[in-house]
């Protein structure tokens, strides 16, 4: 608890963010399934006028598989995020999502045209994971979060030469390209926090930067 107090300031915080994607990703995947044609990122589609896609193709997912694997990790990364004092009152949460799906959504359509079709949460999660683990470095000043930072960029690299690691059941392979325009997003989010809060003197990692 105590650990946890200094994580939030001693501030009670509710991760409304996650939770409504949550609820919005489990009732797509309820009501039509997956993947459901009409919500999917599809290219063609998408040039002919059904700009929506470019959003609901980060919503829905291939199979149940797909879903319970992103859903598990959007809880534990999106309470972990808005929840602790650096994630903000679901502002900064938000530009996880907004930017992060900007980014991956531009990264798709405009650096890969010979993707035809993309639909899941997994670039988005990318972005909260970088935002989440180095926001959890500057909260506490343990390495292992960059450690844990940098397990993700192996993960990618790994899977940009060889094989996914966790998804490798699924019918369309994970998109490298989309992953890394999530972590950059990531970063991006977590530098803004950082001049956001970078007059907090009550943080480990400030505080030991002055004090040395």
């Amino acid at each position: 608890m105590t650990i946890w107090r200094k994580l939030t300031h001693g501030k009670h915080r509710l991760p409304w963010v996650t939770m409504g994607l949550t609820a919005l990703c489990l009732g797509l995947y309820a009501v039509f399934g997956g993947p459901p044609d009409m919500l999917v990122y599809d290219r063609a589609e998408i040039q002919s006028g059904q700009w929506w896609r470019l959003v609901t193709g980060h919503l829905v997912h291939l199979d149940l598989h797909h879903l319970v694997y992103n859903i598990g990790a959007l809880l534990a990364l999106g309470i972990l995020y808005e929840t602790a004092s650096f994630g903000g009152s679901g502002k900064l949460a938000f530009g996880v999502f907004g930017l992060g799906g900007a980014v991956i959504t531009a990264t798709l359509f405009e650096g890969s045209p010979v993707t035809l079709y993309y639909c899941g949460l997994s670039a988005v999660l990318n972005a909260l994971y970088a935002a989440a683990t180095i926001g959890m470095w500057r909260e506490t000043g343990q390495k292992i979060w960059l450690a844990a930072f940098g397990l993700d960029i192996a993960k990618i690299a790994w899977e940009a030469a060889f094989d996914p690691i966790f998804s490798s059941t699924l019918a369309w392979p994970p998109h490298t390209g989309a992953h890394v325009a999530g972590v950059v997003a990531g970063c991006a989010l977590a530098a803004w926090s950082a001049l956001e809060h970078g007059g907090d003197e009550n943080r480990p990692m400030m505080a030991a930067r002055t004090t040395t």
